[in-house]
């Protein structure tokens, strides 16, 4: 099948509270609850938290797209600042543990795989992403992010993570939708937004800023 389409998902409708409210988009919700912009040519799914409701709704889209871009929100591993975006190109499940059977952690069992760190992208995406985080005045970083169905809150697990995998950023969705269209050799990136750190105040924080980050979705995704 011709994929000529951009896949879109976000984890919780508080993060795609922007794009959906956007009239330019024109969105139409279909039978399967996924929302297609036919004048621009885009797929956007509200899956849900965690990894398991990621690969359903991805399954769901995967074969009209021709890449696949995740927003949603952070917590940082360390000393990110709060209100930073995030570009994400590179992703490891810091849940995937078989080291049990001699395999390091990260690394799916009999996957092929070599690393922990997932990464396959479309430069040329990766350009306008980083054109339009120009064009709205919103600096974007670059960092590694960590996803598993664990909800890490505690600095010091944080802090070893972080170490092991290299990264700068934890959620609970990237790293399965980046696996998935990795092995498929379909384009995958996140804009991240880091709205805590992962302490004992990532609850409060969240909610406190998960509004703002939406408005900065909406806004990049917009200008590609």
């Amino acid at each position: 099948m011709h994929c000529s389409k951009l896949g879109v998902i976000i984890a919780v409708r508080e993060e795609a509270a922007a794009i959906l409210a956007n009239a330019a988009y024109q969105w139409q919700k279909d039978a399967n609850g996924l929302y297609r912009s036919e004048i621009k040519n885009i797929i956007l799914s509200v899956c849900g938290i965690g990894k398991a409701h990621t690969a359903f709704v991805l399954g769901q889209m995967f074969n009209e797209v021709s890449e696949v871009i995740m927003f949603g929100t952070s917590g940082g591993l360390g000393q990110e600042k709060i209100g930073s975006l995030y570009l994400c190109t590179e992703f490891a499940e810091h849940d995937m543990d078989a080291t049990g059977l001699g395999i390091p952690a990260g690394i799916t069992p009999f996957s092929g795989m070599e690393s922990p760190i997932i990464s396959f992208i479309n430069p040329e995406t990766i350009r306008r992403i980083q054109t339009a985080g120009l064009a709205e005045n919103l600096p974007l970083n670059t960092g590694r992010t960590i996803s598993g169905d664990l909800f890490i809150h505690d600095p010091a697990i944080a802090q070893e993570k972080s170490k092991f995998f290299g990264a700068q950023l934890v959620d609970m969705e990237s790293a399965a939708a980046a696996k998935i269209c990795a092995s498929r050799q379909k384009p995958f990136c996140a804009v991240r937004y880091i709205t805590d750190n992962a302490d004992h105040n990532a609850t409060t924080s969240w909610q406190e800023n998960v509004i703002i980050s939406s408005g900065y979705f909406d806004r990049i995704l917009h200008n590609l």
